[in-house]
C-alpha cells in the first residue's frame, strides 16, 4: 500500500506566527486548495497520513485534549470534501528530548508504516520544512517540497519535487505517478 504523509502547519493549515501554536480548533485555517489536492490523492489511491511535531504540547502552549479535537475535526472536514484521512501521527516532545519520532528522524513515518503495511518506497512525504524532506527521506519515501512563496528553486535540499503550494505538488506527483 502507498500513502501520502502529509505536515500540518504549513502544509494543510496556516501556520501560527514565530513562537506560537495552532492550540486549538477555532484557530485552524485551512490553505487554498488543501481539500481538493487531499481529495485527489485519496482518488489516485493514497493512504492520506498526517504527520506532525506539536511541541506545543511539551511547552504547555497546546492541550494534548485539544490537539486531538483538532485532529478529529480535521479529519471530518476532509472527508466531507472527498478525502479519507487514514490517520495523524503526531511528536508531542519538546527538541532536547531526543525521541525517535520528532521529524527530522523518521520514527512517525515508520510506526505508520508498520501500522497501515505501507511500502516505504511507494509514499511520499509532503511537507514545507527541511525536517519534513529529511523525515521522509530518511524512512525511504520520495519527497515534496512546499517552498515559501518568496523562496527561490534552489538547490539547498535535495527532494524530488518542489512547488509553491499543495496544489501544485499534488499535480506533479499526480503526473510523476500516472507517468509510472
Amino acid at each position: 500500500m502507498r500513502a501520502a504523509f502529509l505536515d500540518r502547519d504549513g502544509v494543510i493549515n496556516r501556520k501560527a506566527p514565530e513562537g506560537e501554536y495552532i492550540a486549538t480548533w477555532d484557530e485552524m485555517r485551512f490553505l487554498p486548495g488543501t481539500f481538493a489536492s487531499v481529495a485527489a490523492l485519496s482518488r489516485a489511491g493514497f493512504q492520506i497520513i498526517v504527520v506532525t511535531n506539536q511541541r506545543g504540547i511539551a511547552l504547555g502552549k497546546v492541550r494534548l485534549e485539544d490537539l486531538e479535537e483538532m485532529h478529529r475535526r480535521m479529519k471530518e472536514r476532509f472527508f466531507r470534501h472527498g478525502a479519507l484521512v487514514t490517520d495523524v501521527y503526531f511528536c508531542p516532545h519538546d527538541i532536547w528530548e531526543d525521541c525517535s519520532c520528532r521529524k527530522p528522524k523518521p520514527g512517525l513515518l515508520l510506526q505508520a508504516a508498520e501500522d497501515h503495511a505501507l511500502d516505504l518506497s511507494s509514499c511520499w512525504m509532503i511537507g514545507d520544512t527541511a525536517s519534513d524532506i529529511e523525515a521522509g527521506r530518511k524512512a525511504g519515501c520520495r519527497t515534496a517540497w512546499i517552498l515559501p512563496a518568496d523562496a527561490q528553486q534552489g538547490n539547498e535540499l535535495q527532494t524530488d519535487l518542489r512547488a509553491h503550494n499543495l496544489p501544485c505538488v499534488v499535480g506533479k506527483i499526480l503526473r510523476v505517478m500516472a507517468g509510472s
